[in-house]
């Protein structure tokens, strides 16, 4: 299945079923166009953006069965935030989802994952990207990378700052992947307080 794509300045709604989980896992937008969210659930329902380099959106702090938010446009482009679902009534969360803001596709539009002694944020332990969507890391120190999955992103050594931004490759719609971070440095620098030697996180990749 294609990314979701509204056309360049239009409106984009994002369905949210009877489950409270998003119809639009993963889409991509152009920096003109507008997003909000219609909410079909039997409970109000907010959303909560993540992004470290955010923010793109702001948080919605509440849905009412069968009504829809505002619309909002996009703060930055060039770049791909993830969001959640929360049930208002009890707290339950559906996502990570995805929405990345671009101009031109074929530029780098990453969600940025930050890394510190080993791991992401709490909030960033999964995330999700778009299908052709990219990603990118920041690292305190250098690593090396290795993913579950060979041939969607490069294993190898990066660090300390940016990683290369990443695109997904053709044909991995609908995958899941997980990466370990292994960094020799702070083994060496372990007993300055940073103990944390390995870690990682996980990655799906949604349409």
């Amino acid at each position: 299945m294609a990314t979701a794509r509204a056309l360049f300045g239009q409106a984009q709604r994002i369905n949210i079923n009877t489950s409270g989980q998003s119809d639009s896992p993963g889409i991509v937008i152009g920096d003109t166009d507008t997003i909000s969210f219609y909410n079909t659930a039997p409970f109000p329902v907010e959303i909560h953006f993540i992004c470290a380099n955010g923010p793109v959106f702001n948080d919605i702090a509440k849905i009412a069965t069968n009504t829809s938010s505002t619309a909002q446009s996009a703060q930055k482009t060039q770049i791909t935030t993830d969001y959640m679902i929360i049930n208002v009534n009890t707290g339950a969360a559906q996502g990570p989802y995805s929405i990345e803001v671009t101009i031109n596709p074929q530029t780098p539009a990453p969600l940025l994952i930050p890394i510190v002694s080993s791991a992401p944020p709490a909030n960033e332990t999964v995330i999700s990207i778009p299908t052709n969507g990219w990603l990118q890391f920041n690292l305190d120190v250098a690593y090396a990378l290795t993913w579950s999955n060979s041939g969607v992103f490069p294993n190898g050594t990066y660090g300390p700052g940016m990683s290369p931004a990443w695109q997904v490759p053709a044909g991995n719609q609908l995958n899941t992947l997980t990466y370990s971070l292994n960094s020799n440095v702070l083994q060496a620098t372990a007993q300055i307080g940073k103990a944390a030697k390995v870690g990682g996180g996980t990655v799906k990749i949604r349409s």
